[in-house]
């Protein structure tokens, strides 16, 4: 398998992230327009299907993650839960501190107490919808869906770049590693040392110099590498 490592832009030397959003699955959510005997003045409510066995899920401490459309209303969210079950009557998970099957969604905040969440201000949290709504003492804890994670991808042109750039000295746990080819700039192969240079710092690298030469105009050089082994 090719070398891999967390991804960084070679030019400003910043790290990729990604939302780690890929190996959630997320419930589809809806809202319900009006629901007989309740306060649909004060609240919106929404239905969040569910498979079938997170029945045992409420109560438990527990996420679900789900999409939530932007809605420009200022009331109050109430979230329930439908079992994924086709062609029986509906089952809910029920709010065992009420017994009824609506959780209050609500915003936790260090040191104070659980603020009821506003529908509108819901992008506050994540400005694409992606949420996880995590089972609390009778209520629902929203956050944003998003676990910021480094990105991983094949590193075998970025350590390349990097080799290329650094210079004895910078890489504090390999002090003695690095090309350092702006020393090089404007030079050649044959009396410059870069050749030796070059074949000494990526064969130390599990790396092989297939091709190369240096464009001696612009001082770009030109590689072919492979990876032993890879």
């Amino acid at each position: 398998m090719s070398r891999q490592d967390i991804h960084v832009d070679a030019i400003y030397g910043e790290c990729s992230v990604t939302d780690n959003l890929t190996t959630k699955f997320i419930c589809p959510f809806f809202f319900i327009d009006y629901v007989e005997g309740e306060d649909n003045d004060n609240y919106c409510y929404g239905e969040i299907t569910v498979p079938k066995d997170y029945i045992h899920v409420a109560g438990d401490n527990k996420s679900i993650y789900t999409h939530i459309e932007y809605t420009p209303v200022y009331k109050q969210l109430r979230v329930r839960f439908k079992l994924d079950i086709p062609d029986i009557i509906p089952e809910y998970i029920i709010n065992k501190s009420d017994n009824t099957v609506w959780f209050p969604v609500k915003i936790e905040k260090n040191d104070t107490e659980p603020s009821p969440v506003y529908i509108a201000g819901l992008l506050q949290l994540n400005d694409k919808g992606h949420y996880n709504l995590r089972f609390a003492n009778g209520y629902l804890a929203i956050y944003s869906a998003n676990e910021t994670d480094f990105e991983i991808k094949a590193s075998l042109k970025q350590n390349e770049v990097f080799l290329l750039k650094a210079f004895a000295g910078n890489l504090y746990q390999h002090p003695t590693t690095g090309v350092g080819l702006i020393e090089f700039l404007h030079g050649n192969f044959e009396n410059s040392g870069l050749a030796q240079k070059l074949q000494q710092e990526f064969e130390n690298d599990n790396m092989i110099i297939n091709n190369a030469y240096m464009d001696s105009s612009t001082g770009e050089l030109y590689m072919e590498i492979t990876e032993k082994n890879g």
